[in-house]
């Protein structure tokens, strides 16, 4: 005769196991194979005739808060960025993460990578600008945040700027 296992214990297990794998997405961690080389980000240290200007902002509970105080990044295309970008945000074209589920820890951060991003600050308005910005594909990056940084999210868009335009960025 065969021996069962009574149902409570094996729904405890089930639980147990789900717990622990919810909990292992805040401490998510990502190896990106390959950094950059010089001749990547070359392009990207120059002066353009763009512009990248935008906003970021999120609504809860009826109140707007946005990304005032925050940095926002402008980040070239390389083969690392978009790795990077689908290692935080699932894709490397446009995505949010949610502050509560913590930052992606990164094995070490390219010096390149590092080095060839821009940064400005986001006014009171949640508002951001690049001027100087060279012909290319970049990433838009930057966070909304509130209740000490554990609600809100990070967000990026990819662009191209090409022949001397403005482009708007609302993130989300």
């Amino acid at each position: 005769m065969e021996e069962r296992l009574p149902m409570k214990p094996l729904a405890l297990v089930f639980a147990l196991t789900l717990a622990l794998a919810g909990c292992a997405q805040f401490q998510q961690q990502a190896a990106l194979s390959s950094g950059i080389s010089p001749g990547e980000v070359e392009w990207a240290r120059k002066s353009g005739r763009n512009t990248v200007t935008g906003n970021a902002s999120l609504k809860s509970g009826g109140t707007t808060y946005t990304c005032a105080g925050q940095s926002a990044n402008l980040i070239p295309d390389t083969a690392y960025a978009r790795a990077r970008m689908t290692a935080i945000f699932g894709n490397a074209t446009r995505g949010q993460r949610a502050a509560s589920l913590g930052p992606v820890k990164f094995e070490r951060d390219d010096s390149l990578y590092v080095q060839s991003l821009r940064t400005a600050r986001c006014d009171a308005s949640g508002s951001f600008s690049f001027p100087g910005v060279p012909d290319g594909v970049w990433y838009v990056t930057t966070s909304v945040k509130w209740q000490d940084g554990s609600q809100g999210s990070s967000m990026m868009q990819r662009v191209d700027v090409q022949g001397g335009r403005l482009v708007k960025v609302m993130l989300p």
